[in-house]
C-alpha cells in the first residue's frame, strides 16, 4: 500500500497527494490496483477534492485526531458549477472501487443569499458519484445546508455526524446504510419559517434504499411555524422509473420533538408518492424512539404518520434489518474484507 502523508501548512496538499498517486499510475510507477493511504495531520484544508482512480482510497485523519480538528473547508454550489458531480467539496467519481474515509470533517461553506428558484443554493460536501464501488465513512463529520451529502450505489456510514437543512441526505442509491450516525437539521441563514427536510429518496427500482438504524435526529428552532420532516418525497417515481423510488427506513432511531409528528410529507399532496411504505421499500420505520423530559427515549407516538408511511411488525424487522448484513445483502462480505485488509 502506497502511504502518503500530508500537512495542513502546504497549500492544496490534498490535492497534490492524489495528483502525484495519479500521475504514478500513468508512468507504472504504481499499479492500477495498488491501494493508497492519505493520512491527514490535524488542521484546516481549505481544497476543493476530486479523485476518481481505481487505486482503493483510505483518507483519514491521524489516529486519536476528533473529527473537528482535521477538516477539508470549502465553497462550491451549483450556482459556480453546474451538476452534483461538478459542485461538491470532495467528489468521488464512477472509476472508484474501494474508498473508507475516516475521522475528518468536510465542509461546504456556501451559504444561502435568496430563495433558490433556480436551486442555486445546491451544495453538497459529498458526493459519492459512483454506481459500483464500496464507500465506507466512519466518525467523519458533513456539514452544509442544502444536498450536504450525495450517493450513488452501495455506501455506508457508520457513527458519523450530518448536518444541513433541505434534502441533505439524498441520492440515487441502491441502500445506504447509516448506523449510529447524527442527523441534525440546521437554522435556515435567510431567516425563520421555512420548513427543512432530511432526506430526499430517489433509490433505485425495487431497492432499500437509505436505512438509518439506531440513529439520533435532532434540530435548530426555525420559527415562525417552520416543520421538520424526516423525508419529503422527490414526486417523480413511478413503477417503471429505473429510479427516483421514495425509499427509506428509520430502524430504531430516536427522532427529537421538533420534527413533525406525520414524519414524512408530500408538501400537501404537491408531491407523488412511489411506492407506498412496505417492509421492503417506501418509506417505512420500526422501533422510532422520542426522548422525554428525564432524557430517556420511549416508543414514539405513530398514529399521526403520514398515510403513505409504514410501521414494520416485529417479524419484518428480524427478517430484514436485525444486523448490517441484512440491510447490505452481498455487500456486506466485501465490506469486512476491505475493512480488514485496511485497519
Amino acid at each position: 500500500m502506497l502511504a502518503l502523508k500530508v500537512s495542513a501548512d502546504t497549500p492544496h496538499a490534498i490535492a497534490a497527494a492524489f495528483d502525484k498517486v495519479r500521475d504514478m499510475v500513468r508512468t507504472e510507477a504504481l499499479g492500477a490496483d495498488e491501494p493508497v493511504r492519505v493520512v491527514l495531520a490535524p488542521g484546516q484544508y481549505h481544497e476543493i477534492l476530486a479523485y476518481n482512480l481505481a487505486n482503493p482510497l483510505v483518507m483519514e485523519s491521524v489516529p486519536g485526531t476528533a473529527a473537528q480538528d482535521c477538516v477539508v473547508r470549502a465553497e462550491n454550489c451549483e450556482r459556480f458549477h453546474k451538476d452534483t458531480e461538478n459542485r461538491a467539496v470532495f467528489v468521488i467519481g464512477p472509476n472508484a472501487t474501494k474508498v473508507t474515509l475516516r475521522g475528518f470533517t468536510v465542509e461546504n461553506t456556501h451559504v444561502k443569499t435568496d430563495d433558490d428558484v433556480a436551486l442555486g443554493n445546491q451544495a453538497e460536501a459529498l458526493c459519492w458519484h459512483n454506481s459500483g464501488g464500496i464507500l465506507l465513512a466512519e466518525r467523519m463529520c458533513f456539514v452544509s445546508r442544502q444536498d450536504t451529502v450525495h450517493v450513488k450505489g452501495v455506501s455506508w456510514f457508520r457513527d458519523c455526524y450530518v448536518s444541513g437543512d433541505v434534502d441533505f441526505v439524498w441520492g440515487y442509491c441502491a441502500v445506504s446504510l447509516w448506523e449510529r450516525c447524527h442527523i441534525h437539521v440546521r437554522q435556515d441563514n435567510r431567516g425563520d419559517g421555512r420548513d427543512a427536510y432530511v432526506l430526499q429518496s430517489r433509490a433505485l427500482n425495487g431497492t432499500p434504499g437509505f436505512v438509518l438504524s439506531d440513529c439520533t435526529f435532532t434540530a435548530d428552532a426555525r420559527g415562525n411555524g417552520a416543520r421538520i420532516y424526516v423525508a419529503r418525497s422527490s414526486g417523480t417515481g413511478r413503477s417503471d422509473s429505473p429510479d427516483r423510488w421514495d425509499s427509506v427506513a428509520l430502524i430504531n432511531c430516536t427522532v427529537s420533538p421538533e420534527y413533525d409528528a406525520s414524519l414524512w410529507t408530500d408538501e400537501g399532496g404537491k408531491r407523488a408518492v412511489y411506492p407506498a411504505g412496505s417492509a421492503a421499500v417506501g418509506w417505512r420505520e420500526y422501533g422510532t424512539k422520542s426522548p422525554v423530559a428525564d432524557g430517556i427515549p420511549v416508543a414514539a407516538d405513530t398514529s399521526s404518520r403520514s398515510p403513505h408511511g409504514y410501521v414494520l411488525s416485529d417479524q419484518e424487522y428480524r427478517a430484514r434489518y436485525a444486523d448490517s448484513s441484512l440491510i447490505l445483502g452481498a455487500a456486506a462480505a466485501r465490506y469486512a474484507q476491505w475493512e480488514k485488509e485496511t485497519r
